[in-house]
Order: structure tokens, then sequence, then C-alpha cells
């Protein structure tokens, strides 16, 4: 989004800047049938609720009175984190994998949708939507969950991640009508797009729908203004290069039990 802006705006960039975040699994798996399960940490909201301070374990914990809802990383030991996936694919129609979550509103809210508040707080940078659906909508196209709900309800201020080859997945057959699901997903509040293939379709895609007006530059904005947000807060512009010194401490016994005792404390 942010290369797109910039050839929008000023031509060419003559480059970009890659970001890399370290993810972490948010889901309340409510139905054992489901083939990823091992991704939620509990059927139980309250105990998921509790594992969210997983946030703080990796991106430290934010001073008093830090803005709240604002992203936060402590420093170059941290890493950035995602909450995900937003919102319900544990609870889909018979476990189906990317399937869809039959429920009220407030059902969706009390048992799939609680914990993302308690990483909101904690200063959460980044959340990725889910492939599946609610009541048969693409969470990919639910301007309601992402933009009026997440952004707006729960006042989250970092962004919000596709899931990989997302756009995809919005139509049939495979990766058809694909100008259609750029504008859908970015109009609905998707900040960043994970396209790993098809991303020279997908820039001349937004271009086009940005310079046509079916894309506000008003959305543009408010996707760099929050990818940016993260950046700066992850010290990306100030150290864009992981700090080699730390290779050895990786997975190593001690980090590990730093780890788990920064998780509980």
């Amino acid at each position: 989004m942010v290369v797109v802006r910039l050839r929008l705006r000023h031509g060419d960039c003559g480059g970009c800047v890659c970001f890399c975040d370290l993810v972490l699994l948010r889901l309340v798996c409510r139905d054992p049938r489901w083939g990823r399960c091992y991704e939620s940490f509990n059927e139980d909201t309250e105990i998921v609720q509790k594992m969210t301070s997983l946030v703080t374990g990796l991106q430290g914990q934010p001073p008093p009175g830090y803005p709240k809802s604002y992203p936060f990383v402590a420093g170059r030991n941290n890493v950035v984190a995602c909450a995900k996936h937003f919102v319900g694919d544990g609870g889909t129609d018979e476990g189906t994998n990317e399937g869809n979550t039959i429920s009220s509103y407030d059902d969706l809210e009390r048992i799939h949708m609680a914990p993302y508040p308690n990483c909101i707080s904690q200063g959460v940078c980044t959340i990725m939507a889910s492939y599946s659906s609610w009541n048969g909508s693409k969470l990919h196209t639910n301007h309601f969950l992402l933009t009026k709900v997440l952004k707006e309800k729960l006042e989250f201020k970092g962004f919000v991640i596709s899931d990989m080859e997302a756009l995809d997945r919005l139509s049939h057959p495979y990766g058809s009508n694909y100008r259609n699901c750029v504008l859908s997903t970015i109009n609905a509040g998707i900040d960043m797009v994970m396209v790993p293939f098809r991303y020279k379709l997908f820039l001349e895609d937004l271009t086009y729908l940005v310079k046509s007006g079916a894309i506000p530059m008003t959305r543009i904005d408010d996707a760099v203004e929050r990818i940016l947000r993260v950046k700066f807060v992850a010290g990306l512009f100030e150290y864009p290069l992981s700090d080699r010194s730390l290779l050895d401490t990786v997975g190593c016994q001690v980090s590990l039990v730093n780890s788990v005792r920064r998780w509980f404390n």
C-alpha cells in the first residue's frame, strides 16, 4: 500500500521497504472437527483472553500513560505481534476450514471477538482478517466488522492485514474477477495485502481503482498512516535490518525461559 501511494502521488519510487511480523494465534476453537484446532489456545473464551498476555511478551510492556489502543514495540529485542484471525474462524459450521460461522452478532462478540480488546489494550500492532465468513459474508470484504467494529468501536490503531492470497479466494473460479476483489477488500478496511505472486496485477488494479475514484484517496491515506505508524513504533526507519548479534540467543534456553517469564508476569 505504501508503494502504491508513493507512485500515485510522486511517480515511480524506485523501491520499497519490506515488512515482516511475528504472528500469534488468538482464535477460539469451538468445534474439534476443525483441522486447525491446534492454532487455538482454548475453546474457552476467558482462557484465551488471559493468554493474550503473549502480546506483551512479544512486543514489550507499554509504559504508564501510553496512548490507548496505540501500537507499541519496546525496542530492538522485541517483535511486532499479529492477532488473528479476525473473526470467528474457530467457530465455522461443522468445523469446515475457511467455512461459515453462523451466529448472531452478540454471540460473535461474546465468544470470538472478546480476546481482541485485550490484545488492542496491550498495543498489538497488527490484526489479520480471516479466510472464513460470518453468516455468508466473507470477512475480508466485511466493512462492518473490519471498519465499523474493529477500527471504530474497538479503536484499533494498528493496521489490518489480509491472509495469504485471500483475494484469490473471494471469487469462483479461484482468482477470477480480481479487480472487484481488490475493490471490495480495500474498501472494507484491509490496509496491507499479502500478494505473493500476482503483485503486478494487484498494483495495476489498485492504481486504476484509486484513479477512477472507486477507492477514495482517504482510504489509501488511512491505510498508509496505519502502516507507517507501526513501522515507526517498531523502529524500522532507524534500524531497517535486524540485529545479527542476537542470533545466538534466538531459540536458546535462556531466551525461551525469559519469554515464558514475560508471558506470565
